[in-house]
C-alpha cells in the first residue's frame, strides 16, 4: 500500500505520508468533534484527544489512510479505514473512522468517491461489511452515505447523566 496511488478519474488517492498528518489532524479533529464532542470541550482539548487516538490507532497494520488530492488541491480530503473481527460473529469488517472532505472542495464528488473506494477496498480486503457512525444531524453526510448504499444498521442511543469532571 505504500506507493499506491489509485486513479479515481478527478482525485488520485494515495497512503497518507507524515507531511499531510498535520491536515489530517486539523480536519480529522473537527470531524471527530461533530460525533464526538461535548459543548464543555474547547477544540484546543478535542484536537490534543484526537491527536491521542490517532498516535495510538492511525499507524497499527489495521488501519489504511488515504489522502484525496484533486488538479488544484494536493489535500482535498482523506479516508481512514480499520479492518477488524467482529469478537461476537467472527466476521471480518472494515470500518470508516473517518472521512473528510475540506470545504473548497465539497460538492465536487470527493466524498463520493472515497466512499466508492471504501466499498472497493473493502471487497478486496474479504470483509464482509463496511460500518459507519455519523452524526445525527449530519443530514448532507446521510445522504450521502444512502446515496452509495449505507443502511441503518444499528442505532446508537445516549443519554448525559451529569459532568464528567
Amino acid at each position: 500500500m505504500k506507493d499506491r496511488i489509485v486513479d479515481l478519474g478527478t482525485i488520485h488517492l494515495r497512503p497518507m505520508q507524515s507531511a499531510d498528518l498535520d491536515t489530517f489532524l486539523q480536519l480529522g479533529s473537527r470531524t471527530c468533534g461533530s460525533l464526538h464532542g461535548r459543548p464543555s470541550l474547547s477544540f484546543s482539548e478535542l484536537n490534543k484527544r484526537f491527536q491521542s487516538f490517532v498516535k495510538e490507532f492511525a499507524f497499527r497494520p489495521e488501519s489504511e489512510i488515504w489522502v484525496a488530492s484533486m488538479k488544484e488541491f494536493d489535500y482535498a480530503g482523506h479516508l481512514w479505514l480499520y479492518q477488524t473481527t467482529n469478537r461476537f460473529n467472527g466476521n471480518n469488517e472494515l470500518w470508516i473512522w473517518d472521512v473528510t472532505v475540506r470545504e473548497e472542495c465539497r460538492r465536487a464528488g470527493v466524498g463520493k468517491k472515497l466512499m466508492q473506494f471504501a466499498s472497493n477496498r473493502s471487497k478486496e480486503l474479504r470483509c464482509s461489511e463496511l460500518w459507519l457512525m455519523v452524526a445525527e444531524d449530519n443530514s448532507i453526510a446521510r445522504r450521502l452515505y444512502a446515496s452509495c448504499g449505507f443502511q441503518p444498521k444499528a442505532q446508537m442511543l445516549a443519554i448525559e447523566t451529569g459532568d464528567e469532571e
